[in-house]
């Protein structure tokens, strides 16, 4: 393609949907640092108002006043200590599923930060599974379900044939 060419309208189309894509990527980053830095109320901003949590082992919180519960509870002891904990996130996947409606998958490898160097810091390897929809032009997350891969394996299969 010659670099002066204008764009088609297929290409147009294609480069929305990526911008679209970037957005909700952006969100779960933004989801990832504000649950690390123990910024909550950040976080609990990023759900829909109706949103669900399917955390398996740390349980199931619908809505955000459920959700920031939650949160609150599970890092309760460390509320004080921002990046006690990572959430790192890869391979995420991203498919649009209408205008405003999206799904995604994403790899998790949580670590804590205060463990010695010959210390293992791994907590969870998981998959999140996810729901994502624009309200005010804005993505957010309307769902979230986690499955443990390891230490314990807590998965439920499927999700994979969505």
């Amino acid at each position: 393609m010659d670099a002066q060419q204008p764009f088609s309208p297929s290409e147009i189309a294609e480069l929305r949907t990526l911008l679209e894509i970037e957005k909700i990527k952006t969100l779960r980053t933004q989801y990832s640092y504000y649950m690390d830095s123990r910024q909550l109320a950040a976080l609990v901003d990023l759900f829909t108002e109706d949103a669900i949590c399917e955390f398996g082992l740390y349980g199931n919180w619908s809505g955000t006043a459920a959700i920031a519960d939650g949160f609150n509870s599970e890092f309760n002891d460390t509320l004080d200590q921002p990046f006690w904990s990572m959430h790192a996130n890869t391979n995420h996947q991203v498919s649009l599923t209408g205008p405003d409606t999206a799904e995604g998958q994403i790899y998790l490898l949580d670590i804590v930060t205060d463990k010695k160097p010959d210390e293992n810091p791994f907590i969870w390897f998981a998959l999140y599974d996810e729901a994502y929809r624009k309200v005010d032009h804005q993505w957010k997350i309307q769902r979230t379900s986690i499955h443990f891969l390891w230490p314990q394996k807590h998965l439920d299969t499927g999700f994979i044939k969505r």
